[in-house]
C-alpha cells in the first residue's frame, strides 16, 4: 500500500506531551510505548462483540498502525482478540465498585490515558440514579490521585434498547459535562448520539459495528491528547490484506443511464483487484457504460464509515483513468446531514471541484497512470462521514470506462489545511543510496518508493549504517519523516531508537539537521531550518534493534518550508 499521510505533510515529534484541557503539562513520553486502560464495564470488556474485543481491537490498529503511535494497553484482565488484551473491563460491575478497586489498578499499570465508559449497570439495575453523576466524580477524583498525570477520557455511555433503561442512560449522560467541569485532567467523548439500535447486539452491548463505532469516537478524541502536531489519519486503505476493505462491492446508491462495462454487465462495478496497483497488489476497479450524451451518472457504494472532520482534515486518494470517459470519477463522501462532498464546494490541489464531473472537465487526469487528488476539507469541519462513495458524473458523451482508485485517506494535518500546495514529498522516487542491503529485494530505493505495504523496506545489518537521498537540486528543506519497522507491520521493538538527519547541498559537507533518541514510535519527524539542501542522509545512532544488529526503515519522506 502506498503511504499517503508523506503527502500529507505534517510537523510530527518523536517526543510528544499529553495535554490535558486548560493546563500545561511538562511531563512527555519517550523511549517507551505510551500506556492506555481501558476502564468499565462489560463493554469495555468487549460482551456482544464475536471476539470479545470490545472497541480495543480496531483502536488499537488506528493508533499502531495509523497514526504509528507504540501503544501499550495495560488492566489486570485480558479478553479479545489483538495483539494486546489487557483491560479493565468487568462484567456488571457500578461505578462505585470500579471505585472499589481503581487505586490498586493504578498503581500497578500507572496508565498515561484511561478511556471510561462506566455507569451502564447503574442504570440497568435502577441503582441510585440520581446519585451516580456524583459517583463518577468520586471515581474521577480517585483515578486523579492514583494517576495525578494521566488524561481521562470520559464517555457519555452508548444507549439501551430498552426505552426505560435508555431514559435514566439519558440523565445521566447529560449530567456528565457538570461532574467535568473544573477537573482539567479529563475530557468529555460522546459515545452515544452516534449510537444507534442497529449498532446493539443486546439490550445493552453493542454488536461488532457499534464497537467500531466506539473505537472511531476514542481515536477521534486522543488526537487532542496523542496527536502531538502527527498527521492522524481518520482513514486510511491501500485495500492490502489486513487493510481497510469495502463494506460494499459493485453495491449502487444511485444511477441513471449507466450500464454495465461488458454485455454481461447491467450496473457500474466497484471492487477490489489484483489488476494493476499502485502499490501493493490491490486496487478498487470501476467500470461501466455510459448510455446517454444527455446526462448520466452512477453513485457506487463502496466503505461505511464513521469519521468527523475538523479544520485540518483532507481527503487523498489516487486515480487511474483508462477511458477519457474514466476521468469523469471522483471520491464523494456522504455526511451524515444529508449532504455530500461533492455538492458541497470543496476543491482539489487545482482548484477543480471534487465533482465527478468536474474532475472529468478539469483536465488534470491523465489517462493510464496515477493521478493524486487532494481535497481540503477544512470547510466541512464539524460533519461526520457516513459512507464513501466512488461516483461516475458525465453531462455529455457516451461510452464504457473503467480505472483503479488505490491509497484512500481521509486524515488530519495542520499543515495540509494552511497550505495544501506545499505537502510534496521532495524525496520520493529520486536516486538513493545507503550501507548494505540485508537482501537485494531491500535496498535503499525501497525507502523512498511510496508505500510501506508489501515488506517494501530498506533493511541493513550493518552497524552505524546510513542511507541518503538525492533531492535533485537544491530545497529549503523543514520536515523529514522516518517509518520504522511497526508502519510496515513488523515488531513494535524493532523500531529504530535512535538516529541523526544530516543535509548537504554538494553531498560532501554535512550539517545535523536534527537527533532523535529514545524512540518507540513506528512513525517519527524532526522539524528544523528550514535548510537549504539537495542531500539528505538518515544516520543510524543505535544500530541494534531488540538484541539484533539491523535497521529496518520503510520510508523517508522530506517535505520543504
Amino acid at each position: 500500500m502506498r503511504t499517503m499521510s508523506r503527502i500529507l505533510a505534517a510537523v510530527l515529534v518523536a517526543v510528544f506531551a499529553l495535554v490535558a484541557p486548560g493546563a500545561a503539562r511538562a511531563d512527555v513520553i519517550t523511549g517507551r510505548p505510551v500506556r492506555i486502560m481501558p476502564l468499565g464495564d462489560s463493554i469495555t470488556w468487549g460482551a456482544g462483540s464475536t471476539t470479545t474485543s470490545s472497541y480495543r481491537a480496531d483502536l488499537w490498529k488506528r493508533l499502531v498502525g495509523g497514526a504509528g503511535l507504540a501503544v501499550d494497553l495495560v488492566g489486570s484482565g485480558q479478553s479479545g482478540s489483538l495483539p494486546d488484551t489487557d483491560n479493565e473491563g468487568h462484567s456488571g460491575w457500578r461505578i462505585e465498585q470500579i471505585t472499589a478497586s481503581i487505586d490498586g489498578w493504578l498503581a500497578t499499570s500507572r496508565p498515561d490515558v484511561v478511556l471510561l465508559h462506566i455507569g451502564t449497570n447503574d442504570m440497568n439495575q435502577n441503582f441510585d440514579v440520581a446519585g451516580a453523576p456524583g459517583r463518577l466524580g468520586t471515581l474521577l477524583d480517585h483515578i486523579h490521585a492514583g494517576a495525578p498525570s494521566a488524561v481521562v477520557l470520559v464517555a457519555q455511555i452508548v444507549p439501551a434498547l430498552d426505552a426505560t433503561i435508555n431514559a435514566r442512560i439519558n440523565t445521566f449522560n447529560a449530567a456528565v459535562p457538570s461532574v467535568l467541569s473544573g477537573r482539567a485532567y479529563t475530557r468529555l467523548v460522546d459515545l452515544n448520539s452516534t449510537i444507534t439500535n442497529a449498532d446493539l447486539n443486546d439490550t445493552l452491548h453493542p454488536n461488532d459495528g457499534g464497537y467500531t463505532k466506539m473505537a472511531d469516537l476514542w481515536y477521534a478524541a486522543l488526537e487532542g491528547v496523542l496527536g502531538g502536531g502527527r498527521d492522524w489519519p481518520l482513514a486510511r486503505t491501500g485495500l492490502e490484506p489486513g487493510e481497510t476493505a469495502p463494506t460494499w462491492t459493485d453495491t449502487v446508491d444511485a444511477s441513471s443511464n449507466v450500464g454495465g462495462y461488458n454485455a454481461n454487465l447491467t450496473k457500474m462495478e466497484t471492487g477490489p483487484r489484483a489488476e494493476t496497483a499502485r502499490g501493493g497488489a490491490n486496487a478498487l476497479m470501476y467500470s461501466g457504460n455510459d448510455l446517454s450524451a444527455t446526462g448520466s451518472y452512477s453513485y457506487m457504494k463502496v466503505f461505511d464509515t464513521h469519521l468527523r472532520l475538523a479544520a485540518n482534515s483532507v481527503l487523498t486518494y489516487w486515480i487511474y483513468p483508462q477511458q477519457a470517459n474514466g476521468t469523469y470519477v471522483a471520491i464523494d463522501l456522504r455526511f451524515t446531514d444529508g449532504s455530500s462532498l461533492r455538492d458541497s464546494g470543496a476543491t482539489d490541489q487545482y482548484g477543480v471541484r471534487a465533482h465527478p464531473q468536474f474532475q472529468g472537465q478539469g483536465g488534470h487526469l491523465v489517462l493510464n497512470q496515477w493521478n493524486l487528488v487532494r481535497v481540503n476539507l477544512s470547510a466541512l469541519a464539524g460533519r461526520t462521514v457516513d459512507r464513501v462513495h466512488l461516483g461516475y458524473d458525465q453531462p455529455a458523451g457516451t461510452g464504457v470506462f473503467r480505472g483503479y482508485v488505490d491509497d484512500l485517506a481521509v486524515s488530519d494535518s495542520t499543515r495540509e489545511a494552511a497550505a495544501p500546495a506545499a505537502a510534496v514529498n521532495l524525496a520520493l522516487e529520486h536516486p538513493a543510496s545507503a550501507s548494505a542491503a540485508c537482501v537485494a529485494a531491500e535496498d535503499a530505493a525501497k525507502a523512498i518508493d511510496g508505500t510501506t505495504g508489501n515488506n517494501s523496506k530498506w533493511c541493513t545489518g550493518v552497524s552505524d549504517a546510513s542511507w541518503q537521498v538525492d533531492l535533485g537540486a537544491p530545497a529549503a528543506v523543514r520536515t523529514v519523516i522516518v517509518r520504522h519497522a511497526s508502519s510496515g507491520g513488523e515488531r513494535l521493538a524493532w523500531n529504530t531508537r535512535a538516529y541523526h538527519v544530516d543535509s548537504s547541498v554538494d553531498g560532501t559537507t554535512w550539517a545535523t539537521f536534527a537527533t532523535v533518541t529514545g524512540n518507540a514510535d513506528g512513525v517519527t519527524a524532526t522539524t528544523a531550518g528550514p535548510v537549504s539542501a539537495r542531500y539528505v542522509r538518515v544516520v543510524v545512532d543505535a544500530g541494534q534493534q531488540d538484541g539484533v544488529v539491523g535497521t529496518r526503515i520503510y520510508e523517508v519522506e522530506v517535505f520543504g518550508a
